[in-house]
């Protein structure tokens, strides 16, 4: 299957937001934190979406402070998961962080979260913390940071 990536531009705001409803539920991002999101784009923000068909199937943006970078959001939908476009996805985002001059990337993931787990350990990323209801009520985060001289 061919996939397309590109920036993500304004009008693609609207689907993303649906996406987010289907994965994250009452944690997604709304419609008004995507536009301030974008918004910031070069200076301090980089994101980028992969299209198979004229459809959005995964997203990622990264957020640049300094010598850091965290990955803001990445998301893959059901029918793409597993499917190599999540594991692209963030190694675009790292391509781009150590492009900037960044040394190390930090992200939270629920600590349930496996799979994505998986992936991020596949590229070197580590657990540094805890962040007790990051997603609400008893639903922790792991903190995890990858340096990206190690990649």
């Amino acid at each position: 299957m061919t996939q397309l990536l590109r920036a993500v531009e304004m009008q693609d705001i609207p689907k993303l937001v649906e996406i987010e409803n289907q994965l994250f539920g009452e944690t997604a991002w709304n419609q008004a934190l995507f536009i301030d999101e974008i918004s910031r784009v070069p200076s301090s923000r980089w994101y980028q979406l992969i299209s198979e068909h004229d459809q959005i199937v995964g997203y990622v943006g990264l957020a640049f402070r300094g010598v850091d970078a965290d990955v803001q959001t990445i998301a893959v939908v059901p029918t793409a998961q597993r499917s190599g476009t999540g594991t692209k996805l963030l190694s675009l985002a790292l391509a781009e962080a150590k492009r900037r001059g960044v040394t190390q990337v930090f992200l939270e993931v629920a600590v349930e979260n496996q799979p994505a787990i998986s992936l991020y350990q596949k590229f070197g990323f580590e657990q540094i913390s805890i962040r007790p209801n990051y997603y609400g009520a008893g639903r922790n985060a792991y903190v995890m940071r990858v340096k990206v001289g190690d990649l």
